[in-house]
């Protein structure tokens, strides 16, 4: 197969090792703060290179949507990116929360079979949206005995020429219940077991702005009452290294997908990604533990 990687040298396929000692030795949060960074920073220039590859014939639908998927979600680890070095933590968990369906979407897909159920679920669960917002400029039609607005007419093109790019036709996907796309918690679970899905329902408050979000990030509780809170968010490393755990996971589940060539090209480097990001967190849970531990023992933070 003929190939090329679109945005990234595949010379630089790499991902650079922590410095172990200086999380071991860390006194505040910065040096998990760097690595977690960094960590993304190597996870993302593999997986993009992955994604980026180009082969001599153009993908079919079926392939087309799960590169599309992979390429998703490396836009959205570089918004993340660059949301905690220059926003400091502002969007991470709305964010985390659109990257985690994602590659929850993308590694159901991959476990899909020769017949395509599974994609086809997913196009006609993606387009059902845009199936109702049809049936609503036709009802305002309707109620108003009105012509088609040029606006109108242009939407409604769009929408027809994205269905039948994937070939159906709008007016022929059947209702939800007949889809058989599972549920975001079904796709999250299998893809990263049971304890993904509470992150995924928590950065739900950050997208719609429930209580929780506003008292944690936009308001603060003062005697009497509340006050409004303009300050910035803190960027944390956590949604960095689940971040790398989850792209660098689905990655591994794509390449399986790939030439034996791409394999061998892309397995080492995206399994040390996810063994450096997982031994980061588990030593930066513990340096937490203690350090909560530490608080409690001190006289200056008792009462």
């Amino acid at each position: 197969m003929i190939w090329r990687s679109q945005y990234v040298a595949v010379d630089d396929v790499h991902v650079v090792e922590p410095d172990w000692r200086a999380l071991r030795e860390a006194t505040d949060e910065n040096p998990f703060m760097h690595a977690a960074v960094e960590l993304l920073k190597g996870a993302l220039g593999v997986t993009s290179a992955l994604a980026g590859i180009v082969p001599d014939q153009p993908y079919d639908l079926h392939a087309a949507i799960r590169c599309g998927l992979l390429v998703r979600a490396c836009k959205l680890c570089t918004d993340l990116v660059a949301d905690a070095c220059m926003l400091m933590g502002r969007q991470q968990i709305a964010l985390t929360r659109q990257l985690l369906e994602t590659l929850a979407n993308l590694s159901y897909l991959c476990g899909d079979d020769e017949c395509g159920a599974r994609h086809l679920a997913f196009i006609q669960d993606s387009l059902i949206a845009e199936r109702e917002f049809l049936k609503v400029v036709e009802r305002q039609q309707a109620a108003n005995s009105a012509a088609e607005l040029p606006i109108e007419a242009r939407i409604r093109a769009s929408i027809n020429d994205t269905a039948r790019a994937a070939g159906i036709e709008v007016d022929q996907i059947p209702g939800r219940r007949q889809i058989n796309w599972p549920s975001a918690l079904d796709r999250i679970e299998m893809a990263f077991g049971p304890t993904a899905y509470p992150s995924f329902r928590t950065g739900s408050g950050a997208v719609h702005g429930t209580w929780h979000d506003l008292l944690r990030n936009h308001l603060r509780q003062v005697d009497g009452g509340f006050e409004p809170d303009f300050g910035a968010a803190t960027a944390r490393p956590q949604p960095l290294l689940s971040a790398t755990i989850q792209l660098t996971t689905v990655a591994i589940t794509y390449l399986r997908r790939q030439s034996h060539h791409h394999q061998q090209m892309f397995d080492e480097p995206l399994a040390a990604a996810l063994g450096f990001a997982f031994r980061t967190d588990d030593m930066h849970e513990r340096w937490i533990s203690a350090a909560t531990d530490h608080r409690r023992e001190d006289p200056a933070h008792a009462g």
